[in-house]
């Protein structure tokens, strides 16, 4: 019995909040399936175990549900009744009254450890989902190289290359990628959604506004102009925009099996604006629309001249002798 109750003990201090902490970190965040050496591993379960104990044990005085003070004596005579029959045979009411104040004791400080491990997981998440944001503002470079160090080895390589995440302007900014399927084929759209497996490879990958690329008749097409550019300068280089074609449908989805080499792009939607950027464009359409009514006010204005001065020159054309 002694031995079940330090495993049990030992799973809810040391083990627990590990997982508590990748379940949490789970609902924003991919995490590698594995991050590093098993000395790695056993450090970072330690930090999730420790930390939060200690910060627990340091306030278990503090607020409404307090931490037993009195239990020293308590769980002396829990584990000697555990580890001596004898002792629990002498004194059982007491043994089973130390249980219920050991079990009171670790109920409270647990549930400060589970709440601060939680609380850890969330703060962790935030700042790994707005990693560009934070080291934007972090001048120092020493607290950038720990910030990296410390955030982007524990998140998955497709969720920090597929999101904006360490990019400042974030919510600003779109995730466009160009895929290359081992077949050949060209496609390319905004990042929908994203499934990774427990080993951490790409397993499906969903587009939207999805296209594909005519990539033949460019090739096609860009080599009849490099053969004819040096006698005709004036060849028109083909645009590879024109080669792009619509997939139909709203999402487009792709086996990660099936991808050669993926080009990631941040960019803009358009109509999406920075404040000041939609106030100098308001006051530059407003410019331009004050000059094109100018214009063709002046113009209106010409051309009203010129029709008095045709009318005139006829009236007196036509005026009797």
């Amino acid at each position: 019995m002694l031995t079940l109750l330090v495993t049990v003990l030992a799973t809810a201090y040391f083990v627990v909040p590990e997982l508590l902490t990748r379940f949490v970190i789970g609902f924003r965040l991919l995490r590698k399936a594995s991050t590093g050496t098993k000395s790695e591993e056993v450090m970072r379960a330690a930090f999730w175990a420790t930390v939060p104990l200690l910060i627990a044990w340091a306030t278990r005085n503090i607020g409404f549900w307090k931490v037993p003070s009195d239990v020293t004596i308590s769980a002396q005579r829990v584990f000697a009744g555990l580890y001596s029959d004898k002792v629990f045979e002498s004194d059982p009411s007491g043994f089973y009254s130390a249980f219920g104040e050991f079990a009171r004791f670790n109920r409270c400080l647990l549930i400060r450890t589970y709440l601060i491990t939680i609380v850890g997981a969330l703060v962790f998440a935030w700042i790994a989902g707005r990693l560009g944001t934070v080291r934007a503002h972090v001048k120092s470079p020493f607290l950038n190289s720990l910030l990296h160090w410390a955030f982007v080895p524990r998140i998955s390589e497709w969720d920090v290359a597929l999101s904006p995440m360490l990019v400042h302007a974030r919510k600003e900014l779109i995730v466009r990628i160009d895929i290359l399927t081992k077949s050949g084929i060209l496609y390319r759209g905004t990042v929908f959604e994203k499934r990774i497996t427990s080993e951490g490879d790409l397993a499906t990958l969903v587009l939207k506004n999805a296209q594909r690329m005519v990539r033949d008749d460019f090739i096609r097409d860009r080599t009849a102009y490099e053969a004819k550019r040096a006698d005709d300068p004036a060849a028109r280089k083909p645009d590879t925009e024109n080669y792009w074609r619509d997939i139909p449908g709203e999402l487009f989805l792709l086996n990660g099996s099936e991808i050669a080499t993926i080009n990631v792009r941040h960019v803009r939607p358009v109509g999406i604006l920075k404040p000041a950027e939609d106030e100098r464009l308001r006051i530059a359409f407003a410019a331009l629309r004050d000059q094109i009514t100018r214009n063709l006010e002046e113009q209106r204005l010409k051309v009203q001249e010129q029709n008095d001065e045709i009318a005139q020159r006829l009236r007196s054309h036509n005026k009797p002798d």
